[in-house]
């Protein structure tokens, strides 16, 4: 089964005197582009009998795919053609088995599972080895955390269950946080989008949190406030980490100590970012939905080193004013070459390119669609020459 790709290439002409402000790339470069087999979208037919799955989310691992099903609650193994291969973990109590996630990532040695604030690490035979509870506050004095929170407490902070992703770089675990503090919250107080952080450095084997790492960038303090688009997305490569924040055009570049290095990156098409500022909680649950359903911002990117190819998607904004679900933002995929932009397509909703098989890019349709009934996944081909 074939879905069809709408194709439309951009090629970096001139720019206005606002942009040149704040996109660190050089523009301006012939870029010889051909693409092959793009034009066309493939969809998996993956071979599975049992119809209740769906809900998840998937990724590479080698040359296998992996299924990491939320609904069952269990790691399904696929080849690179969709043919079900095994359940590696199920759902359960047992030495192979798992009783709930939301996240997940592999170092190739192990894997480490989060429920809430535990943390569940598998073998590579995918036997349970350790389960501990995320501490956040071993050394935090609660009165203080109460009165008088400092961003450079790790007990002020909490998971960022919504949009969360986990890293493992040197042997820890790297979660996404966040604070509801009363008198430091990203809703209330200006401070929180120059002084908060955004990841959490934590030892697997016990759960404590040791640092505090990343900051926002300069574009949120143009806001008041922008709750409903704190949301960022990494990809790590080698040393280091590529981050998009929702409402930035800008790709940052990371070391491993969470310092920028370089950015660079361009706006999206015709993206309605007229965004409704909060300052209230009440505000913010009333314009979460409509803010992410009707309005544009950037999502998520993905590296390849071997080609320096970087795709990065978002959406658009639906001028509905009736439009309430995620699913009715049309979505576009920014292409990138030596950090450059060199193309910008239309693609499917949902879609989050997560790794490579052969000569094949691949994509995520099922991740962040909640209503989703059965195992999306796509594959492309991009010849740059």
């Amino acid at each position: 089964m074939k879905n069809s790709l709408l194709l439309a290439l951009i090629f970096l002409g001139g720019c206005s005197s606002e942009d040149k402000k704040r996109e660190l790339v050089i523009k301006n470069v012939e870029v010889d582009l051909k693409i092959t087999d793009f034009e066309e979208l493939e969809k998996f037919e993956f071979e599975f009998d049992d119809q209740f799955v769906g809900k998840g989310f998937f990724e590479i691992e080698n040359d296998q795919i992996l299924f990491f099903d939320r609904l069952a609650m269990r790691v399904l193994s696929f080849d690179s053609e969709g043919n079900y291969l095994r359940t590696l973990i199920d759902n359960g109590e047992g030495p192979s088995e798992i009783p709930r996630f939301q996240t997940h990532i592999s170092d190739g040695t192990y894997r480490y599972f989060m429920d809430g604030y535990t943390i569940l690490t598998f073998d590579q035979k995918n036997e349970l080895r350790n389960r501990t509870v995320l501490d956040f506050y071993h050394q935090s004095d609660l009165s203080n955390v109460e009165q008088n929170p400092s961003p450079e407490d790790p007990g002020v902070y909490e998971v960022k269950y919504w949009g969360n992703q986990l890293e493992i770089i040197d042997g820890y675990l790297y979660t996404k946080i966040e604070s509801s503090n009363p008198k430091f919250n990203f809703v209330m107080h200006p401070e929180y989008y120059t002084d908060s952080y955004l990841y959490a450095k934590v030892d697997p084997e016990n759960g404590k949190v040791l640092e505090l790492k990343g900051k926002h960038p300069k574009i949120y303090q143009n806001y008041k406030f922008l709750p409903h688009f704190d949301y960022y997305y990494h990809d790590r490569v080698g040393d280091e980490l590529y981050l998009s924040f929702e409402p930035d055009s800008l790709i940052y570049i990371l070391d491993k100590d969470f310092e920028v290095k370089e950015a660079f990156g361009n706006s999206g098409q015709e993206m309605d970012q007229s965004y409704v500022e909060v300052s209230t909680v009440e505000d913010w649950e009333d314009y979460w939905r409509i803010n992410r359903a009707q309005k544009g911002f950037y999502k998520y990117v993905k590296f390849f080193p071997e080609e320096d190819v970087l795709f990065r998607t978002y959406t658009l904004g639906n001028s509905d004013p009736l439009a309430y679900e995620y699913g009715d933002n049309p979505q576009r995929m920014q292409i990138y070459k030596n950090k450059q932009l060199i193309g910008d397509v239309e693609v499917p909703n949902f879609f989050k390119v997560i790794g490579k098989l052969g000569k094949y890019y691949i994509a995520d349709g099922s991740a962040d669609n909640p209503d989703n009934e059965e195992l999306v996944l796509y594959r492309f081909k991009l010849d740059i020459r």
